[in-house]
């Protein structure tokens, strides 16, 4: 600058090679070793004054989270969707349902499909009062000792109706066409009704029969 070189911050703290005057190459080496280990000395110091600082500076900001296994929170994501803007996103995902405690900062979170492993601030409390019915069976069943991470056994049960439900004992209808059973209350049939009816074709068979084209004879 204006004709002059410039000393930089490493030339003001460990000299330029001009200011060492070296008499062989051996010298030159020892030299070179020694200004290496000052240079890896200093910025380990400085590294550690850095982390201290920042370390400090985290815990005043820190807000430390105390949650309990059974306690519904929200999941703090961060993960970003190609082609999808988070402006209009919730940042939250959940509820969830905490199943365990790792460390005193470190929680096991079950959400409907994922169990995973999360720090304390990246949590809520869910203070909804609608909550999804998997969540209130699961927050059921954890308040009842039973585990929730068991796998679920498939059961032999008979399904029947457009429900696909198990017979509850209550009064229900044969369709004539495929011999499905339906429970009156779904298909809006009341017990009187049934008496009346002779033939009785089901709602998914109705539609089948509307969708069929007309049959035609020829002359």
């Amino acid at each position: 600058m204006l004709g002059r070189e410039t000393n930089q911050p490493a030339e003001l703290m460990f000299g330029t090679t001009e200011d060492h005057k070296y008499t062989g190459t051996e010298e030159y080496i020892i030299g070179l070793e020694k200004a290496m280990k000052t240079s890896h000395e200093i910025a380990r110091k400085t590294l550690k004054t850095t982390q201290a600082r920042m370390k400090k500076d985290y815990d005043l900001r820190v807000l430390e989270r105390q949650y309990a296994p059974g306690d519904l929170v929200y999941v703090l994501d961060t993960a970003q969707i190609k082609g999808k803007s988070k402006k209009l996103s919730s940042p939250w995902k959940g509820p969830g349902i905490i199943i365990g405690k790792i460390t005193p900062f470190v929680y096991k979170v079950k959400l409907q499909r994922v169990v995973f492993n999360t720090n304390h601030d990246r949590l809520k409390l869910c203070k909804d009062r609608n909550i999804p019915a998997w969540l209130k069976t699961c927050h059921e069943q954890f308040n009842l000792g039973i585990d929730v991470l068991a796998p679920k056994t498939k059961t032999n049960i008979k399904q029947y109706c457009i429900c696909r439900g198990p017979d509850t004992g209550e009064t229900m209808i044969q369709c004539d066409q495929c011999k499905e059973w339906f429970h009156l209350t779904c298909v809006g049939i009341s017990v009187s009704e049934v008496e009346e009816i002779n033939i009785y074709t089901c709602p998914n068979c109705s539609l089948i029969d509307r969708q069929l084209p007309p049959v035609t004879t020829g002359t």
